[in-house]
């Protein structure tokens, strides 16, 4: 434990910069995959750069663990403890879950040439602008959670504001899907 004490600023600093890259990263493919998908079809470029971030974000949730396990590691009790910690720690994995979700199933779809006009990719679209949704609620939590100092709340009730969130925002992803792509199906 105290190795870890000693190498604590060092695994911040890389949690940190970690966070901003895999977040980033995220954001920016979600965004991307919506603006590249307006045209309903994606080109060679596109499948390639959105690939490129899909691993860029695989990366930094590498370290993400890493560094976030040896910051566990320099003070055990006081990180288990904590709502707060143990929140971001459920939402990071909802965010590999759905990582998991998206590289394994929704994205052999994706890249065909018909998943954004093709009635019988209906669900997929559902599935991936869902993931969309958790994707970028979870990471900007999960970096709100990580900026507080604390939280005088309890575990229970920050993963009901969490579940609120996400059902907000993924209704509002199935509205958009719906509305850019009811014509289509």
């Amino acid at each position: 434990m105290i190795f870890f004490v000693q190498i604590k600023t060092f695994s911040i600093i890389l949690h940190v910069l970690s966070v901003v890259v895999g977040m980033g990263g995220a954001l920016i493919a979600d965004l991307l995959f919506s603006f590249y998908s307006k045209n309903k079809r994606l080109n060679s470029t596109e499948i390639k750069t959105l690939h490129l971030l899909s691993k860029i974000v695989w990366i930094s949730l590498f370290f993400i663990t890493i560094s976030g396990l040896f910051i566990f590691l320099s003070n055990p009790e006081k990180y288990m403890a904590s709502s707060k910690f143990l929140t971001k720690m459920t939402i990071i994995g909802f965010i590999t879950i759905n990582g998991i979700i998206l590289d394994k199933i929704v994205w052999s779809h994706v890249i065909l040439r018909n998943f954004f006009t093709s009635k019988s990719e209906s669900l997929m679209r559902k599935v991936a602008f869902t993931c969309g949704a958790v994707s970028v609620t979870s990471w900007i939590l999960a970096c709100v959670l990580g900026s507080i100092s604390k939280v005088p709340l309890s575990y229970p009730f920050m993963m009901s504001i969490y579940g609120i969130i996400l059902l907000g925002a993924v209704s509002v992803s199935l509205i958009i899907e719906r509305f850019s792509f009811e014509k289509t199906t």
